[in-house]
């Protein structure tokens, strides 16, 4: 019979040293309008100068799903979307800038009920 081997999980990527460079987080936002540039999520971009978000959509029943990876220089921010895919067409536009010293995920959403979940991961400065 095959044995599925043992994981040291004591050498694992999410090791204190890696988490010490950046931070795990989780955001919730549900829009009641279609009004633009709504804030997802917002970070020090003092502390942090990337983060890489897991999007989930969802209106009624329609889904969409989406990574968004973002990166500033201390005025700009810059933005990438890839791996995006949905039941139907899409839910949402997402964009990024800086506002008071926060990096912003931003979207605007094609519905006015629209339940955003988010993973995120930022890196330090």
């Amino acid at each position: 019979a095959y044995e599925i081997p043992k994981r040291d999980w004591s050498s694992d990527v999410c090791s204190s040293d890696l988490v010490s460079t950046g931070i795990f987080r989780s955001a919730t936002l549900t829009t009641s309008a279609t009004t633009a540039n709504q804030v997802v999520d917002s970070i020090s971009a003092s502390t942090y100068r990337s983060v890489k978000y897991e999007i989930q959509v969802t209106s009624s029943t329609s889904y969409h799903v989406t990574e968004v990876r973002i990166v500033h220089d201390g005025t700009t921010a810059y933005i990438t979307e890839y791996g995006t895919f949905f039941t139907g067409s899409s839910l949402a536009t997402f964009d990024a800038d800086i506002s008071g010293g926060n990096l912003r995920l931003l979207t605007t959403p094609t519905n006015a009920v629209t339940t955003y979940k988010v993973l995120s991961y930022a890196i330090n400065a």
